[in-house]
């Protein structure tokens, strides 16, 4: 009979689930719940290993061996590869860049924004009241992905509702009321 580790929820999952098996359900899990970043194993490790290779018949098949990735996950390294990984998207600021494109954040002065892109074009009112209409109409488009551009027709761009050409240098935003 099969040892079961307890999870929370009353999930349990086979002690001798096959790495490839959990594999599979790491990336399902993160598929159905839109979770993203690097996954780190051994297939990564096989993977680096065979680009610095000159040729696939330098490497032994596998390419590592269960002693070789055991000392390969005893390293400082590795252990510490997680924690670089983390400090590496803080410092490019990728995850404030999604907030951004997604209108969260001004994109301006960071001010975390509500309501929807087409009612502030990603900025908070402060920074709306200060933007320039020509300014805003060479940044990307708020409601696409972030780096789209406008789609204008002859008077409004048809995604956000931004005027144009500008009738006036400044828009007018107000506060939401508290």
């Amino acid at each position: 009979m099969p040892m079961f580790i307890g999870l929370p929820h009353g999930v349990s999952l086979p002690r001798n689930l096959a790495e490839p098996d959990a594999r599979h359900l790491v990336s399902v899990l993160a598929r159905t719940f839109q979770w993203t970043g690097p996954l780190f194993g051994r297939a990564e490790v096989e993977a680096y290993l065979h680009a610095q290779a000159d040729g696939p018949a330098t490497l032994p098949s596998p390419a590592l061996t269960d002693e070789d990735w055991q000392r390969v996950q005893k390293t400082a390294a590795w252990k510490r590869l997680a924690a670089d990984a983390r400090r590496a998207i803080t410092t490019a600021d990728v995850i404030g860049q999604a907030l951004r494109q997604a209108g969260c954040c001004c994109t301006h002065c960071d001010t975390p924004i509500s309501g929807p892109p087409t009612a502030n074009w990603g900025l908070c009112p402060v920074c709306l009241n200060r933007a320039h209409l020509a300014d805003l109409q060479l940044l990307p488009c708020p409601t696409g992905d972030g780096a789209s551009p406008h789609r204008w027709n002859s008077d409004t761009c048809t995604a956000c509702t931004m005027p144009s050409p500008p009738n006036r240098p400044h828009l007018t935003a107000l506060a939401t009321a508290a």
